[in-house]
This record gives C-alpha cells, structure tokens and sequence, in this order.
C-alpha cells in the first residue's frame, strides 16, 4: 500500500477491524515516514447484469445508483448514509440474485430504503423513477406517503 505522505510502497497493519458488512478498515502505518493512514478494503461483489425496462443489459454498477440517490437526496442525506443504502441493495441483490436483475427490482429497493431516510427525497427520486407525468401523478404518490 502506498504512503499518502511520502509515497513509500512499505508499511505495516498495527489494526484491522469490520467497518461494515462488507468493508474491511485498516490502520497502517508507513516504514518509511512512520506516518499513519487507514485503508479500507470492500468485498468485490458477484457479477451481476442489469436487465433495463427497454430489454438492454448492463452491468451492475453501485455507483450509478449511489449518483442516483445524492442527486435526489440534494445534500439532505450524509455520504456515509448513501453507502449504507447502497450496502443493502447490493447485498440483498447478491441474495436473490439469479441472472439478470430487472432494473425495476433495483429502484423499489432503493425507494423503500429512502421512504424511511428522508422524503424529500424519496418523492424526488419516486419522480423520476415512476416517470410522473404530471402534477397529479406527484400529488397521489403525496398522498400515499402521508397516510
């Protein structure tokens, strides 16, 4: 691992601990500088397709769904809460998974997770996601979320 500081290629772990269900945190400490950083290593997830309501298939890709939420959320929700959304798609995705995903699949995971964070932003992200056609479409998903 690469010193941030003097960009020395030799350092030690003095810690490692679970940072989450899938991340991996470690203290390193440099042989060179003796300056102190923390590495995080994640679990690479399975391969898994994404099957696109026109039929295409993509990739799985976390970070498109993470761009997803920050742009609804608009500064609403911490990063460290968008990773820990993210997280539960993509485990309990990895769970069911068998094949190709369809992508509706993805986006009511994603609007349960944000239905209970905030709901601002989950009425922006539904927005989108539902395709409202109007100001009618936004007023009943309003009204479902205050009963």
């Amino acid at each position: 691992m690469q010193c941030p500081k003097c960009k020395s290629h030799d350092s030690s772990v003095f810690d490692t601990r679970e940072y989450d269900a899938r991340t991996i945190k470690r203290r390193r400490e440099c042989e060179g500088c003796h300056f102190r950083f923390s590495t995080f290593e994640r679990y690479e997830s399975a391969k898994m397709n994404v099957q696109k309501s026109d039929g295409r298939i993509e990739p799985f890709d976390r970070e498109k769904i993470a761009l997803g939420i920050r742009l609804s959320a608009n500064n609403r929700i911490s990063d460290c809460v968008v990773e820990e959304i993210v997280d539960k798609v993509e485990t309990r995705l990895f769970e069911t998974c068998d094949g190709n995903i369809p992508s509706r699949k993805i986006g009511n995971l994603v609007i349960r997770s944000l239905k209970k964070v905030d709901e601002i932003a989950y009425l922006r992200f539904a927005s989108v996601y539902k395709n409202f056609k109007d100001l009618n479409s936004f007023e009943q998903e309003l009204i479902k979320l205050k009963k």
